[in-house]
């Protein structure tokens, strides 16, 4: 019973990590797809540690079933998208540790009012702005030793408000621009907005690639 129940829970983990790609149910229907190769592409959203057979013998059980559910939530949330391109961004990042309260607040104080995307983490603060803000920001407050990106372009992603229960959505989009060649700058989320920052030359290229996939989901 307990290897039963352990071969049942495997098999639901890789539905549930079939359901993040679109079109999985359609390329395993033709035979296109290498199992052992998308068993171990799916590796890493299984939470416990399984040998790579046990993955393929599941995708060979569940080739269909349980997928198309997932796909579909995620189909509808990007046939409901839009995306927008911004030109003329650029970033500043700041090391945390090496600046002072004072200078972060003073940021802060400067920034209100202004258009502007802020990413802070445990040790770094990124400000993504117009590029003629950022020079400013250097001249106006002193930022020392910080980390100036220019020649950038936010590529904006604005989905229905399930984007925020629906696994997949985000990651399918970042790995779509991988797979395109494009470097992603700086990626930001605040619920039903998605913004990818890249290099203003691949700008046009990141609309294309993602407009191209929502057009996709929108015939389906």
């Amino acid at each position: 019973m307990k290897y039963l129940k352990n071969k049942m829970k495997l098999s639901t983990k890789v539905r549930k990590a079939l359901g993040r790609y679109p079109y999985i149910e359609e390329y395993l229907d033709m035979g296109i797809i290498n199992n052992r190769a998308l068993a171990r592409t799916i590796q890493d959203y299984l939470d416990e540690e399984v040998n790579i057979q046990s993955i393929v013998s599941a995708i060979r059980r569940f080739p269909v079933y349980g997928v198309k559910s997932e796909q579909e939530k995620l189909l509808t949330i990007l046939a409901n998208s839009e995306v927008n391109l911004r030109f003329d961004s650029a970033t500043v990042t700041l090391n945390i540790n090496e600046h002072s309260l004072e200078e972060i607040d003073a940021l802060h104080t400067y920034l209100e009012g202004k258009r502007y995307m802020l990413l802070q983490g445990m040790q770094t603060l990124t400000i993504v702005t117009e590029e003629r803000e950022s020079k400013k920001l250097g001249e106006k407050l002193r930022i020392t030793g910080a980390d100036f990106k220019k020649k950038l372009a936010t590529v904006i992603v604005t989905s229905p408000i399930e984007i925020v229960t629906t696994s997949g959505v985000i990651a399918h989009l970042a790995t779509l621009l991988a797979m395109a060649g494009i470097n992603v700058v700086e990626m930001m989320s605040s619920q039903t907005e998605t913004s990818f920052i890249v290099d203003e030359r691949e700008a046009l290229k990141a609309v294309e690639v993602i407009r191209k996939e929502i057009k996709r989901a929108r015939k389906n």
